[in-house]
């Protein structure tokens, strides 16, 4: 009999679905708030399922009671198998505490794909057509058509880099491409045919980046992303080009796009991910009028949360049968400690 880790609420949600995937070879181990397992349940533990409710609003740095219990609770359950998280990536601290540990580690990738693409959309479409301005108009009750030489430039034929080839990468550069705009793609590790669709390593960066308009990050946070955009891949773009970041924010070096915002090399961004979250409010990212902030948000959607869950349902009858995850965490993209 195998058991496992959940929430109060998603045990009280998918419990019949979790059972019946287990072909009714599944206890649970509920995690209530203010609750906490006893050493004796904690040790019968197999495997867990951490869904979104239990992340809340936690960020990387500040977690909710839930995601600290949680966490606890996972650290004390010493045979414990197999984790999947209702995330994408998995730089959270207690993540790379279950990968040293040898936990096994399932992610969501691709379960808010479209969303985070759609949140990305609609920074290069503010930043593209001038939404800034007309905000701050707005604000001030300020009638200020954009003609003439402050005008928008048309998007189609510009170029674009999107880096990270994932669910989220793809979707979007799809979305530019229909837009007209030319795409670079770049991921990790690049296969066989890829140069032929205009997919790249991470070390064509630069390159691909010189004379860019637009620079998409939608890759997770590894040794090989962290800074891998700093001033020399911004001062390669065009001079007044954009930056979007959706992806992690340690892969941006933030010192670096604020004097490049400064000179006016980069002429807007919209950054929803940042290294420190939440982000300071003396941070002058927030005072910008060029730049668009948003709360690490651009993945959330009402349809989320039970997306994450079914990638887990979908996985439980491979665990059983020991055949290979989907979705699992391989050693090249985690943090060193």
């Amino acid at each position: 009999m195998t058991t496992l880790l959940l929430s109060h609420r998603a045990h009280e949600t998918y419990a019949d679905a979790l059972t019946q995937a287990a072909g009714g070879d599944l206890r649970f181990a509920v995690v209530r708030a203010g609750q906490p397992l006893q050493a004796q349940q904690l040790a019968e533990v197999d495997i867990a399922l951490m869904s979104l409710d239990v992340i809340g609003s936690s960020t990387k740095s500040v977690l909710s009671p839930l995601m600290q219990l949680f966490s606890e609770q996972l650290r004390a359950a010493p045979r414990l198998q197999w984790l999947h998280v209702p995330t994408a990536g998995v730089d959270r601290p207690i993540f790379q505490d279950m990968l040293r540990r040898g936990v096994r580690v399932t992610t969501s990738s691709g379960a808010n794909a479209a969303a985070v693409a759609h949140t990305a959309l609609m920074g290069v479409m503010v930043l593209a057509r001038g939404g800034l301005k007309w905000m701050q108009a707005q604000r001030e009750h300020r009638w200020a058509p954009l003609r003439g030489p402050d005008a928008a430039w048309d998007l189609g034929g510009q170029t674009a880099v999107v880096v990270g080839h994932g669910p989220i990468g793809r979707t979007i550069a799809h979305l530019l491409e229909t837009l007209g705009l030319t795409v670079h793609k770049l991921r990790h590790a690049p296969e066989p045919g890829d140069a032929e669709r205009g997919i790249h390593g991470y070390a064509a960066l630069r390159e691909l980046a010189t004379g860019a308009h637009w620079l998409v990050l939608a890759c997770p946070l590894t040794e090989a992303t962290r800074h891998l955009v700093g001033a020399p891949v911004l001062d390669a773009m065009a001079r007044g080009g954009f930056v979007v970041n959706v992806g992690r924010g340690g892969v941006l070096d933030e010192q670096a796009l604020l004097q490049a915002l400064a000179s006016g090399q980069v002429g807007g961004a919209h950054l929803d991910v940042f290294e420190q979250e939440p982000l300071p409010a003396d941070s002058p990212f927030w005072d910008l009028p060029n730049v668009l902030v948003s709360p690490h948000n651009a993945g959330s959607s009402r349809q989320y949360g039970e997306r994450c869950v079914r990638m887990f349902i979908d996985n439980l009858p491979r665990w059983l049968r020991h055949e290979p995850l989907l979705q699992e965490v391989w050693p090249d993209r985690t943090l060193a400690p």
